[in-house]
């Protein structure tokens, strides 16, 4: 035998061996899995709810509705094969073309997202294994749709495909989605509605027709595509339906979209988005029964013909009470946007302090003009005093000096919205493009209580699951602002309840932090926010319209929504007292020169000696530095008096700061005597000397001082004048010239 036959002979035993191996080793791990044929519609999903104190709130189980395939159009059947399993009627379960091309994209992206999995391989997934991507998995997989191909036609296999796969709300089977999205039964789908539904099962969460319409509108008219080009539809139902929009049912429900919802729209995102759950389920939920009772209360309790929705998120972003009359969406933010846009950026860069004066005014922003609510300007004010009033052109100036683009980075770390068209300074007044969730602006204002960092919310602490128990706690955080930055705009937003917007929260006894905004015109409002918080939890309250129309413009974010948060407030401490904000040692309290600040609007630290009634203490970040400081009262000062005669002496006008006394001194032939002390006198701005001698020489000066209750601060010595006093009185003009 020739050498490079016996090459060619050792490399095909070798590779005989090899697969031999394999099979064998295939063979082995998948010896004790065979299919099971109860298994293939009996799924016995029960799920039990828990609240925060591990109390069963409602136990949920699947009666599963199975609709026969011959009642099912063949267009719907089609499209869920086209865009599924084009080669459903031709391989015997496993698609060999589509594993070689799952294989090698995986390959690509060193990954197992692709499975190459074909309807028997999923219908098998989905009833007999778990969610893991393993090898093994994967080979018990392709053994169980060998034998399910062998015992069940196709039309049976999709039969029982459709009346098991999971559509995401909570649909297990095609008769459940058709049900819940459409209203109808299957048999009455039409193709635009059947693309829909075969749409959605590659990621349920993703592709849902109720939460994700414009995915699972792009990806039906993929579905629409695929049924045109494998000759399941002519042209006209391609071009017929291609662009139509699908309408979904108006759920009976739709008016108490409530805790539960978030729950269970939860529990989906927490399993990859086709998983099947099966088996008990054990869900233990962050709900707090008492508080969640009082807030669906007080949401039937108001009267107003609009929308309402309450959010209540304790200090780790966890959600423990939710009621809404309607879903949550999408809506402007208004005025609650400039804590977390505007003031924290800008106290964080130091760009202003709390303490900072601005001027509020009309102002022209390069065309751009915004207006303060009811066309009142204040003047200058402190950046605190401008949040509190909620002042718009204050806000726009801040976010200008600042950066729009540094600002939006901040709130980029949170789950709200931005796109580069919110590029602008119509952000500092909360027009975004795309608008915010309650539950997004809440958690987001959560910052504020955790450290300057962001938690995403949540209502599920755990899952029990085929003897798994799952954490789903939100521990993961991502850093916003520093520590110093939120306590002091903590402190900015207690005055607003003091003395801004949110006073109507005031009367609660205990400090609260909060922040209200409304979204509206002269006509009237779309959206009005109470956002309040305490280091326990972060409260928030929204008025409005599932359409956007209008409500009065008697409801605001400070009227009838803070009205509200408050009774929530008072029920949650009617037998608890609050948990206290902490101090932060990176915050600089420091006392500041009062008189500076409000006469000349200069920020510089207090002169030692000052009293307290001329002393105002304000917060400054560790980076923030003050480097000149008051000498007002270690250094006393005094412009120089005037000085002038009448029939009966010298008067001398002293012009003294309120907060000074001084001392006058006449001198004779070189001898001083002191002659007044302003402390002593009632008149302490003017002295008139009458203990004077004609045609003799005066001189006169004055010593400025400060008496601190226990001592006497001496200021520099300041000459007035000389004096030669005539032998006739005359009047003024024989005064002679003041020696400088």
């Amino acid at each position: 035998m020739s050498k490079p036959l016996k090459i060619l002979t050792f490399v095909l035993l070798s590779l005989i061996v090899v697969l031999l191996s394999i099979t064998i080793y295939c063979f082995t791990i998948t010896s004790r899995d065979n299919l099971d044929e109860k298994k293939l519609l009996n799924m016995d999903k029960v799920i039990t709810y828990y609240d925060a104190f591990n109390v069963e709130i409602s136990e949920q189980t699947d009666d599963m509705e199975v609709t026969e395939i011959s009642l099912i159009p063949e267009y719907v059947k089609n499209a869920f094969i086209s865009i599924e399993d084009k080669r459903f009627y031709k391989h015997n379960g496993v698609d060999l073309t589509g594993l070689l091309r799952a294989f090698v994209n995986n390959i690509k992206t060193m990954s197992f997202k692709e499975g190459g999995s074909t309807i028997s391989q999923q219908l098998i997934k989905n009833t007999h294994l778990s969610n893991e991507k393993t090898f093994k998995r994967k080979l018990i997989e392709i053994k169980l749709a060998k034998q399910l191909e062998k015992k069940y036609s196709k039309e049976q296999i999709l039969e029982k495909y459709l009346n098991t796969i999971y559509f995401g709300d909570n649909c297990y089977g095609i008769t459940s989605a058709s049900r819940h999205y459409f209203d109808k039964h299957p048999s009455e789908l039409t193709i635009n509605e059947g693309a829909s539904l075969a749409a959605t099962i590659k990621a349920p969460l993703t592709y849902s027709p109720s939460l994700e319409s414009e995915r699972n509108f792009v990806r039906k008219n993929l579905v629409l595509k695929q049924m045109y080009n494998q000759g399941y539809l002519s042209e006209t139902e391609l071009k017929d339906n291609l662009e139509k929009q699908i309408t979904l049912r108006t759920p009976e429900n739709e008016n108490n979209f409530d805790f539960m919802s978030l729950v269970k729209k939860q529990l989906n995102s927490f399993f990859s988005d086709n998983a099947y759950l099966k088996g008990k389920i054990s869900v233990y939920t962050t709900l707090l029964p008492n508080i969640q009772k009082d807030i669906e209360n007080k949401i039937k309790e108001n009267t107003e013909g609009c929308d309402k929705s309450i959010v209540v998120l304790d200090k780790n972003s966890n959600i423990v009470a939710y009621s809404s009359t309607c879903k949550e969406n999408l809506r402007q933010m208004g005025s609650t946007i400039k804590p977390l846009l505007v003031y924290a950026p800008a106290i964080d860069t130091c760009t202003v302090d709390s303490c900072s004066l601005i001027q509020d005014e009309k102002t022209d922003f390069n065309g751009y003009s915004p207006s303060n609510y009811n066309d009142k300007y204040y003047g200058k004010v402190s950046v605190k005093d401008s949040l509190a009033k909620s002042l718009n052109v204050c806000s726009v100036k801040i976010l200008s000096s600042t950066g729009i683009e540094n600002c939006i980075e901040y709130l980029k770390k949170t789950e709200i919205p931005i796109t580069e068209n919110d590029n602008n300074l119509t952000l500092a007044l909360g027009a975004t493009e795309k608008g915010a969730t309650l539950t997004q602006i809440c958690s987001a204002y959560n910052i504020f209580v955790n450290d300057g960092n962001y938690r995403k919310t949540n209502c599920i602490s755990k899952i029990s699951y085929q003897d798994t128990v799952i954490e789903c706690n939100n521990s993961s955080k991502v850093k916003v602002f520093d520590e110093d930055t939120c306590y002091i705009i903590n402190d900015m937003l207690k005055e607003t309840v003091k003395n801004g917007t949110a006073k109507k929260l005031s009367y609660t006894n205990f400090p609260l932090c909060a922040k209200t905004g409304t979204v509206g015109n002269e006509n009237g409002n779309t959206d009005a926010y109470s956002i309040s918080y305490n280091f326990d939890y972060t409260i928030g309250v929204w008025f409005g319209n599932r359409d956007g129309k209008l409500m009065p413009n008697s409801i605001s974010g400070g009227t009838v929504p803070t009205v509200l948060a408050s009774y929530i407030w008072k029920n949650i401490y009617e037998n608890q007292t609050p948990s206290s904000f902490p101090e932060c040692d990176k915050v600089n309290k420091l006392q500041i020169d009062k008189i500076s600040y409000e006469k000349d609007g200069i920020i510089e630290l207090a002169d030692d000696n000052a009293p307290l009634r001329y002393v105002k203490t304000e917060l400054f970040k560790e980076k923030s530095v003050l480097k000149n400081k008051s000498t007002r009262f270690s250094a006393p000062n005094i412009d120089k008096p005037e000085i002038s005669v009448n029939f009966n002496g010298i008067d001398i006008k002293l012009c003294l700061a309120e907060y000074y006394d001084a001392l006058v001194y006449r001198e004779e032939n070189g001898k001083r005597k002191l002659v007044f002390d302003s402390r002593n006198s009632d008149k302490k701005q003017e002295f008139n000397d009458i203990d004077i001698e004609a045609e003799k020489e005066y001189s006169y000066y004055v010593i400025p001082y400060f008496y601190t209750g226990e001592k006497t601060i001496l200021g520099g010595e300041v000459f007035i004048g000389k004096i030669k006093v005539p032998a006739n009185n005359a009047g003024d003009s024989w005064w002679e010239d003041e020696l400088d």
